[in-house]
């Protein structure tokens, strides 16, 4: 990836390999965003270009480059999908139990059939004082 302009805590990348691949961009925004000392980063998908904004003090133009570099081998190929781990969250119990849900669920289609379609805004109003 070729330097296009260089500025003191900035620098413009271009790669034409970036062009028209949305999710690439996104990828490598993110893995740059990462980088310890870089303020910020964003890569356009029509032009393929990258801009980096960098703290100097913390960082290098050449430590920018090495870890565009690498982050660009990484990019997943169009169609692959990267399984990414969601965070478990603990289950909270509910004092209703599943019925409870499956009323508010009868009573919500029950008002969606009896309200007419410009007084739909209503329901959550109209659930919340039926469920009273």
């Amino acid at each position: 990836m070729a330097p296009l302009s260089v500025l003191p805590g900035r620098v413009r990348f271009e790669t034409s390999s970036l062009i028209g691949c949305r999710d690439g961009c996104l990828f490598l925004e993110e893995s740059m965003r990462t980088k310890r000392g870089v303020l910020e980063a964003s890569a356009n998908h029509r032009t393929g270009r990258v801009l980096v904004r960098f703290d100097e003090g913390i960082v290098t133009r050449s430590d920018i480059e090495r870890h565009l570099e690498d982050a660009q081998q990484d990019i997943p190929a169009p169609g692959e999908r990267r399984v990414v781990p969601l965070p478990v969250t603990p289950k909270v119990p509910t004092s209703g139990g599943s019925s409870s849900h499956a009323g508010h669920f009868v009573m919500e289609v029950a008002l969606h059939a009896l309200l007419p379609a410009p007084l739909d805004f209503f329901l959550p109003v109209a659930a919340s004082a039926f469920r009273r």
